[in-house]
């Protein structure tokens, strides 16, 4: 290893590291991972072309460096003396020493091993001199390495080798590249020991880093974070609701039943202990009455002691201090009944009551009023889930540390209208949650993550590779592949591996048309690392039909086994259009006849082998009839709404969506802008409709109508905010054969978000319309700035196998760049749809009601539908600090689409 002219070498040569951070983590064992797991997790990383690991934030296990050894694996070892919320210990000359011994014991321990290339100072101990301590230590035992690296939130360290950054957008490391961000004299590498945060479904815009990574020698590369999602492997446990909403409760971590008020309570450690409940509609309780009790023993603590509640600006009873009892409901503000508490009241059981009658809040404490306050509005909504021992919207992901809830509770219950005392202790039936805790059940299993971190992950705690690595390999190959003259077989070849000629791999091309291969030939390259030659492929030039595509696909391929993957195995890939002679099609002369009858509430569409319905009100379809068969429940629907991403909803990075429609409680990022603007449940509503009878083989239905936020429309009437909506102006042409043509005008109104999550339709299908297929890019999950990893093909799914299980339920399974697409059922009946420009898909068996209320994924339910999500723009999923790419974001605009839907 060397560090020539600041450019880290091995053996001469500038080295490109596609990487990740790699915790140890096992979904059974915690850290103590079987050391099969840690071999397969580096064999999955060889395969889809990830080259170095960053050990975060501590030596792996010494197996682990062996294998990496073994694999080839390039390994940035770090010490472990991560401290992150007591930065200020570097800078102590008490804690000198040892922080040089965590040096010693790393570099003595792993210094022989040729994986190792590059030490790691630490992660997130503050940037002081001790730090550098550490490096001089390491140093001195290790000088063969000539390069150092810290994990610092502070971007810019003197004694470090290489630099950083962590996180910063694409330009910002393009100015760095190019001299424009240290100073003049400092040419230091780099290498971004952290640049994207794969949080659920995300690890978007990783093209943008990877151009600037191949083109300046200074970028080193960087190391995703991170590797392996975090759940632990976790029974569902649950309590029962005795209410008729059976809203039964989830227990979190390890509280312990125990001597309850009566019978059996539940006691919570203060430590990541709480119940927590689906968010069902029947606990939104938003109106102007709400009923809390349950009997508490609780113990005091320094910090606030949430008893219950549904986050911070909904409604719950919480020890806000140690001396203050508090019942609160959130209106235009928060409204309190509070009392101080006498030093009798810890470690004695009460009964604690909260009850809103519409015009007051009274806080009872064993049935007598203790305090009150004013109030006559309405509760505030907020998609935060009511919890037992927890406040969810602030205890949540976002690196929350602190304690929980320590106390042990009994016989709770909730009602959504105002009742007395004794209805409170006594009433189930009419309760929305009823809690006596005297049965609990173990039920399946799930993945847990706990409190303070985040669903990061490339693959699933099981190992099972999540759709994101596509785009790590592909980004990432060593192969560049390029078109200079593809009708004549030209293409330009690049070899980016340090030390692999491009001899010791197989080419293979192959021309489709329309996703299917119609020939598919071999050849070799003979071309050093760091050379670029043009070559031909030798294709015969097809003559395809007008309305097709053709394609051409050059692959390289492992030629014999290795110890990570078999002969055969894919490195890299691209694919080019081929302009092909082009053979017109007959025109198919339209036959039959299309009439319509119109009534007060709908309008028919008949033909020969059709009968479709309009509601007058919403402008959807209520029936699509054809050959006798029903193929829509109901829509499409215009859409702009998709269930939050883990990246939509996070703290982290949320500032620059907080400046303007923010509410508070209404979510973390722009999530809280979609729902300050009502964006989440649009009403339809028709302003006009006109029937145009153009020909007796064809016939428009012009509509101009609304989609309205759910934003009260008197607003105006108290403020000088207004609502939004958007315009709908379309033209449903029926064609004779069953052929539906739509063009449509969108045009937005009123206030608008930052982003839009998508601009498309909603079909809700018959359940057995689950199979699909398709031409575009798949066959995986892939999102606008994650998608060229995905090839553009002909493929076929199911809604079953197009579920992605991210830990936290969320937006899922979108196919980009899809040129057509057919959804049917098991007789081979369904509907094609294509669009004007390319379009996007995406098919669930859960509403998207259903995957923005669920926390876990047991809580998710099969709907009683399929509903077909086709979008002519969607958002991309961003990474969680910087969020999506200006180019990747769906920006609220006017615009013209179009959409041809034909039955089958």
């Amino acid at each position: 290893m060397e560090y020539t002219n600041k450019i880290l070498t091995l053996n001469g040569v500038p080295l490109k590291l596609n990487g990740v951070n790699s915790h140890m983590h096992d979904p059974q064992h915690g850290q103590a991972v079987p050391l099969e797991s840690l071999r397969k997790d580096l064999v999955i990383m060889k395969q889809f072309n990830i080259n170095c690991v960053r050990t975060c934030h501590y030596p792996p296990t010494p197996e682990y460096i062996d294998m990496a050894d073994e694999l080839g694996m390039y390994i940035f070892d770090e010490v472990g003396d991560e401290s992150h919320m007591n930065e200020y210990l570097s800078e102590d000359p008490k804690w000198t020493e040892m922080y040089r011994d965590r040096s010693r014991k790393l570099v003595y321990r792993d210094r022989n091993h040729p994986s190792v290339i590059v030490w790691s100072a630490g992660n997130e101990s503050g940037s002081g001199f001790n730090i550098n301590e550490v490096i001089k230590t390491g140093k001195a035992i290790d000088p063969s390495r000539p390069a150092w690296m810290y994990g610092g939130n502070t971007f810019y360290i003197p004694f470090e080798d290489i630099v950083g950054p962590r996180y910063w957008n694409p330009i910002d490391y393009k100015n760095l590249a190019e001299g424009k961000v240290l100073p003049e004299n400092d040419m230091r590498a780099s290498f971004m020991d952290e640049y994207l945060a794969a949080t659920g479904n995300g690890l978007g815009g990783m093209d943008e880093y990877w151009e600037y990574i191949w083109k300046y020698p200074r970028l080193t590369g960087g190391a995703i974070w991170d590797w392996i999602s975090p759940g632990v492997n976790t029974p569902r446990w649950i309590v029962r609701d005795l209410s008729p909403n059976k809203n039964d409760g989830q227990i979190m971590g390890r509280p312990v039943f125990t001597e309850g008020k009566n019978g059996r309570g539940l006691e919570f450690s203060g430590h990541d202990d709480w119940v927590e409940f689906y968010r069902d509609p029947s606990l939104d309780i938003s109106g102007k009455q709400l009923s809390i009790g349950f009997w508490v023993k609780p113990s005091k603590i320094p910090q606030p002691n949430s008893f219950l509640t549904k986050g911070r600006h909904q409604f719950g009873i919480v020890m806000e201090n140690p001396e203050t009892l508090e019942f609160y409901v959130y209106g235009d503000r928060r409204i309190s009944a509070k009392t101080k508490v006498g030093g009798d009241f810890y470690e004695n059981w009460h009964h604690i009551a909260g009850i809103y009658d519409g015009n007051k809040l009274q806080l009872f404490i064993d049935e007598k009023p203790v305090a009150q306050m004013s109030f006559n509005g309405n509760i505030s909504l907020t998609p935060f889930p009511l919890c037992i021992g927890r406040e969810a919207e602030t205890q949540d992901q976002g690196e929350f540390s602190g304690r929980l809830s320590k106390m042990i509770i009994d016989d709770v219950k909730i009602f959504d209208k105002a009742v007395s005392i004794d209805e409170l202790k006594n009433d189930t039936t009419n309760a929305v949650l009823s809690l006596n805790f005297e049965t609990d059940e173990k039920e399946g299993d799930f993945y847990a993550v706990g409190l303070g971190g985040r669903t990061y992950g490339i693959v699933w705690p099981d190992r099972t590779i999540q759709p994101e690595i596509y785009q790590i390999k592909k980004s990432g190959q060593p192969v560049k592949i390029e078109p200079v003259d593809v009708e004549h077989g030209k293409v330009k070849f690049t070899n980016r591996h340090q030390f692999t000629n491009l001899n010791e791999l197989q080419g293979v091309w192959q021309v489709s048309v329309n996703g299917d291969t119609i020939q598919r030939g071999y050849f070799n390259i003979d071309l050093p690392p760091g050379k670029s030659v043009v070559d031909s492929i030798p294709f015969r030039m097809p003559t395809i039909e007008s309305d097709s595509e053709c394609m051409l696909t050059v692959s390289f391929l492992l030629k014999e086994k290795t110890n990570w993957a078999d002969a055969g195995h894919e490195i890299a890939w691209d694919e080019m259009l081929v302009q092909t002679p082009l053979k017109q099609l007959e025109k198919t002369e339209l036959k039959g006849k299309v009439s319509f009858v119109e009534s007060e509430k709908e309008v028919t569409i008949s033909g020969e082998k059709f009968k479709y319905v309009i509601d007058r009100e919403t402008g959807s379809f209520s029936s699509l009839q054809y050959n006798e068969t029903e193929y829509i429940e109901s829509g499409p629907i215009f859409n702009v709404w998709r269930a939050p991403l883990a990246n939509d909803n996070d703290p982290w990075g949320s500032q620059q969506f907080q400046d303007r429609n923010f509410t508070p409680g209404l979510g973390r990022s722009i999530d809280n802008q979609l729902r300050t603007l009502g964006m989440r449940d649009l009403v339809q509503q028709v302003d006009e409709i006109e029937i145009l009878q153009n020909s007796g083989t064809k016939l428009s239905v012009r509509i101009k109508a609304f989609s309205n936020t759910t934003q009260a429309a008197n607003n105006k009437l108290t403020g000088y905010v207004g609502v939004s909506a958007f315009q709908r102006n379309e033209t449903w042409t029926f064609l004779s054969d069953g052929t539906i043509e739509l063009e449509q005008e969108i045009i937005p109104h009123g206030p608008m978000p930052d982003m839009l999550q998508k601009i498309g339709l909603q079909f809700q299908l018959p359940k057995q319309f689950s199979n699909i297929e398709w031409y575009g890019r798949g066959p995986f999950e892939n999102y606008p700035d994650r998608k060229t990893g995905a090839k553009v093909g002909h493929y076929f799914s199911n809604v079953d196998e197009m579920y992605v299980p991210y830990i936290f339920p969320q937006e899922y399974g979108n196919r980009s760049d899809v040129r057509w697409l057919r959804v049917m059922n098991s007789e081979g009946k369904g509907l094609m749809i294509s669009g004007g420009e390319l379009v996007n898909f995406s098919l669930h068996k859960f509403t998207t009601d259903n995957l923005d209320r669920a926390v876990y994924t047991y809580q998710l339910k099969e709907a009683s539908n399929t509903i077909l999500n086709v979008d002519y723009e969607v958002s991309g999923v961003g990474g969680t600090a910087i969020r999506q790419l200006q180019r990747y974001r769906v920006t609220p605009h006017a615009g013209k689409y179009s959409l041809i839907i034909k039955p089958f």
